[in-house]
């Protein structure tokens, strides 16, 4: 793909070609169809970077394992791509981990207001899966805390190939039932953010503002209506002792969707997947039956 800055040098480029295509073409007819082409060519590249300059920003996706398995994982609100990476190294020979960064982490910093919410988080998986999944291949999809609600997101839109199967970790269906920031004020929600990121231990967080906007935007969202999308066998694990998604909550699940299978990790919180790796992938392991 072409960018912008390439345009220029088309300019260059181009008398360049058309000579060496008059040395090579001597018939008229053939002449002006390889000149047409060319034109074509340099238009439709330049088109199509400009149409993804305007609509997409460039993906941050980090792929780890060798595993015939896919898996898409989705991190939280505060978190990154890497905090699957405990998971995906334990599991690595079995699967292979393909795991986005949403707007406002990792290397998707300039990002705006309007990018953080769940329906814009929902085009980032459905880009996803239109890259890294073959029409008709299987694969799994994962989503710890918000990345549970960005997976519901997404199968409601029914807009890309659905997974499989479907594992959700330390979320709920109803995010306005949950307290994970109780500021109101921009000052005081920032504030209370860094010492979440703290308390949650995270290595690789994101941006302070992304967070901000992204509560804002979801703190009211419920996506009950969306279990009625998960048709697939449902894997639903959270710690006995989870404050941020407490396990009253994260049992509605076995009402909401069908085929769910609800897993709960004794003396654990939030951080599953850093803070007991060993037990999810064990129950991981087991659902998905890679052993």
């Amino acid at each position: 793909m072409m960018s912008r800055k390439s345009e220029p040098e088309t300019a260059i480029l181009l008398p360049a070609i058309v000579k060496n295509l008059k040395r090579k073409y001597y018939t008229t007819n053939i002449f002006v169809a390889h000149i047409n082409s060319v034109n074509l060519f340099f238009h439709f590249n330049r088109h199509q970077s400009q149409l993804l300059n305007r609509h997409y920003s460039p993906m941050d996706t980090l792929i780890h394992g060798t595993g015939p398995v896919k898996i898409i994982a989705i991190h939280g609100i505060q978190g990154t791509n890497r905090v699957w990476l405990p998971l995906a190294r334990q599991l690595a020979s079995h699967c292979t981990f393909i795991l986005p960064n949403l707007p406002g982490r990792g290397e998707r910093q300039s990002c705006s207001e309007s990018d953080m919410t769940l329906e814009a988080f929902a085009t980032v998986i459905e880009d996803t899966v239109h890259q890294y999944i073959n029409d008709g291949q299987p694969y799994i999809l994962a989503g710890w805390s918000m990345g549970v609600s960005v997976a519901l997101a997404f199968l409601g839109r029914k807009r890309a190939a659905l997974p499989d199967k479907l594992i959700l970790l330390s979320g709920v269906p109803d995010i306005s039932q949950v307290s994970w920031f109780t500021q109101t004020t921009p000052a005081g929600l920032l504030s209370e953010i860094q010492e979440r990121e703290q308390r949650l231990k995270l290595q690789d967080a994101a941006d302070h503002h992304a967070v901000m906007w992204t509560w804002q935007s979801i703190a009211q969202r419920s996506l009950r209506d969306q279990c009625q999308s998960v048709t697939m066998p449902c894997l639903v694990m959270s710690g006995a002792r989870d404050e941020d998604s407490p396990l009253l909550l994260v049992t509605q699940f076995s009402d909401l969707i069908a085929d769910a299978t609800v897993l709960t990790i004794e003396n654990a919180g939030h951080s599953l997947l850093t803070e007991n790796t060993d037990t999810v992938s064990a129950g991981v392991t087991d659902f998905l039956n890679l052993e």
